[in-house]
This record gives C-alpha cells, structure tokens and sequence, in this order.
C-alpha cells in the first residue's frame, strides 16, 4: 500500500476520531476532522481532461465510469439510492476499477483541486484509493456533469453517435430522456429496458438482448452501478458501449433550470 495512505489510513483517521471526542458539537467534530484528516494529501492516478475523453469516444472506445455511488458498492455499502449491493457486484466494481488499461477506459472523477466533497470523501474512505492503479491514466467521469462542456462541448459529443444505429440501455420509467438537442441526428435507435432500480439484477437478460446486435452498433447506457458493469463487458465483446449516466438530465438542468438529476424521482411511478 502507498505510504500516504497507510499514514491517512493507521494514523490521521484515528487521531482525528480521538480528537473529536472532545467536541460537543457537530460543527466542531466537522472542523476536527477537516484540520487532522480531510486536508491530507493523497496519491491519486492521472486523469484526462473531459475533451481528451470525448475526443477518444470519438474514435470508438467504450467507457466504464465510477463516481462515489460505485466507490461505495466497492467499499461493501449494502446499497445505495437504486441500486443493492451484492458479492458479485462489489467484486465487479472493484475489478473494474483496477482495469484503466483494459479494452474499455475506466472513468473516475478527476483530483479535487480544492476542499470539498471528493476531497474530504478521498481521505474518509481511503481504501477505495487501493483499488486504484495509481500510476495509470484514467478517463473522465464527469463528461454528463461538467456545466461548461455540456454547454459547449454538445457539437463534439453528438459527433459519437453522428449517423450511427444505436442502442440505448435504461429505463423507460426513470429519469432518462432522449432529447432531440443531443441525440437528433442518430441514424436510427433500439431500446432495451431496464428496472429504474436494481438494474444490474437483470444483467443476464440484457447481456442476452445486446448480443442479439451487431458490433456495428454503438450502445448507450444509462441505469446506474449496472450501466458501469454492462459497459465494460460489452467492450470486451467487441462492441463500443458508454456510460453516459445523467447526461440529457444535465444538460436540460444548464440550459432550461430543470432540476438536477438527484432531485428528479428515480421512477417517473412507483417503482415496483
């Protein structure tokens, strides 16, 4: 293990825990913390800028990416908002966040450049640091997140998909939308349905559907943790598939003020 994280890990983290038994308040156990362990640096892998990973999608590789929502099913949370955890999909996780050099690119959110939520999730949860290749390059996560690309940038994603059969993958009751501002000049497109919760329980039944296609089509995933795993598998088929999670729900949240993603229900009814 990395020298720097074995002192966050065995020394920082529990002093800071000593240290805010002192503190009476939450506040003050928050800025305990920050002053012993979230300030903490931390070895982190290199990560191309979202231009650079677009540019690549351009050029027919797939994507696989990982944001805090994975990172947790890695570290063995039970669930999380839609998704249950299990062995198999802990083991995946992990294994695919050990894989930035594989077929597929593995894409994880850059180096947080200052105090914030990353930054103070990186030396809570250091562990998931040692699932990571450290001295490998890694892709972009946040190329459905970033305002300014998705503003800008929208000419070079729709470049992917410019005149191409496509195959999209999620859920028809959830938050998804092919929206003509992006999506418009596809060649034509199939749809495969997924449980707007728990997706990855279904990943025989959609694994057997996608095969059904050529490797001609390009797969677009949107269905949580599942489209992380479904991504990375189908790369290793043969065809080009990408995560491209909560983009359409962005991209309406920059320009029309819809709600972001997280504030949109996870079914548009009920769920069963």
């Amino acid at each position: 293990m990395n020298w720097q994280l074995i002192k966050i890990r065995y020394f920082y983290k529990p002093l800071s825990f000593i240290m805010s038994i002192f503190c009476t308040t939450s506040n003050g156990r928050r800025l305990v913390r920050r002053r012993f362990l979230y300030s903490r640096p931390y070895p982190y892998p290199n990560v191309l800028t979202i231009p650079e990973t677009v540019k690549l999608l351009q050029q027919g590789r797939s994507l696989a990416r990982l944001g805090d929502g994975e990172f947790n099913l890695a570290l063995g949370k039970k669930k999380i908002c839609y998704q249950k955890n299990s062995p198999l999909l802990k083991r995946r996780m992990r294994q695919i966040l050990s894989d930035p050099n594989g077929s597929c690119l593995i894409g994880i959110p850059p180096r947080p450049t200052e105090m914030g939520f990353f930054q103070e999730y990186f030396t809570r949860y250091s562990r998931i640091l040692s699932f990571m290749k450290l001295r490998s390059t890694y892709a972009n996560a946040n190329i459905s997140r970033h305002s300014d690309f998705l503003v800008s940038g929208i000419p070079e994603y729709r470049k992917i998909w410019e005149n191409k059969t496509v195959v999209f993958i999620y859920a028809s009751t959830g938050r998804f939308e092919i929206i003509p501002e992006i999506f418009s000049n596809i060649k034509h497109y199939h749809h495969i349905d997924v449980s707007a919760e728990n997706a990855f329980e279904e990943y025989d039944s959609v694994m057997t559907q996608a095969r059904q296609y050529s490797t001609d089509c390009l797969f677009l995933l949107a269905c949580g943790p599942a489209a992380t795993v479904f991504a990375y598998d189908l790369a290793a088929l043969g065809y080009q598939a990408i995560d491209i999670g909560h983009l359409p729900n962005c991209y309406a949240n920059i320009v029309s003020g819809l709600p972001i993603p997280e504030d949109l229900p996870v079914c548009k009814t009920k769920c069963a």
